[in-house]
């Protein structure tokens, strides 16, 4: 309906774990297309960010401009992006209804406290991440690996569940462990005894899930 001369595509993220960039390859020869490298001075340099990560860099998408920000604190070089055409806040895994892994508290900390600045001006309609791990039981998440989640929480979550999320986050910085509240989980540190008690849940759940007895038609 608008043509125009030519389409690019820009692969970026809000972050460089695996889950988040190991797709990447197979858009590295593809035509009229910008992969932005995971590492942290490549997306300074790509977004332009000058005074990282206190700032907030426009990102021109061809007449959609979107707002970027630095949200370092569950990994080095997470951003955060604003969608004023849609009032979205992509927030990575920074913020979302599941378990926050920290791998720096006090940048998480400071990141969540600067994106409740960003979100109380701005139109913000849904605060959006990029897991469902809780289900809709206050203080109850899935196991680790679960593909079934027929409860789980909303994906979006609301401007003041984002401010809990910064208020937690202060509280429990100078504290490593695990640390739960309703909406979400957050992890400060390595937390491996934690990680094995979730495989072991996942297994738990499975095997009850393998050898729920079944109905004469065969519907679990």
């Amino acid at each position: 309906g608008h043509p125009r001369e030519g389409y690019r595509l820009l692969i970026a993220h809000t972050h460089g774990h695996a889950d988040h960039v190991s797709g990447d390859v197979q858009f590295s020869d593809r035509p009229d297309t910008t992969v932005v490298d995971r590492d942290l001075g490549s997306v300074q340099t790509f977004f332009g960010f000058t005074a990282w990560p206190r700032e907030i860099v426009p990102l021109d998408l061809g007449g959609r401009i979107l707002e970027v920000t630095g949200s370092p604190g569950h990994h080095a070089a997470s951003i955060s992006v604003f969608d004023p055409w849609s009032g979205f806040l992509l927030t990575g895994d920074t913020a979302y209804p599941g378990r926050l892994y920290v791998e720096d508290p006090y940048a998480f900390r400071d990141s969540l406290e600067a994106l409740v600045d960003l979100a109380s001006s701005r139109p913000v309609s849904a605060v959006m991440g990029c897991h469902v791990e809780m289900t809709r039981t206050p203080g109850k998440d899935y196991p680790i690996g679960t593909r079934y989640q027929p409860d789980e929480a909303r994906l979006s979550v609301s401007v003041d569940q984002l401010c809990a999320i910064a208020a937690a986050a202060s509280v429990v910085a100078a504290r490593p462990g695990v640390h739960r509240f309703d909406d979400f989980v957050i992890f400060n540190g390595r937390c491996t005894s934690a990680l094995v008690h979730q495989m072991l849940r996942l297994i738990s759940e499975t095997l009850r899930l393998w050898w729920r007895p079944t109905t004469p038609s065969g519907i679990a």
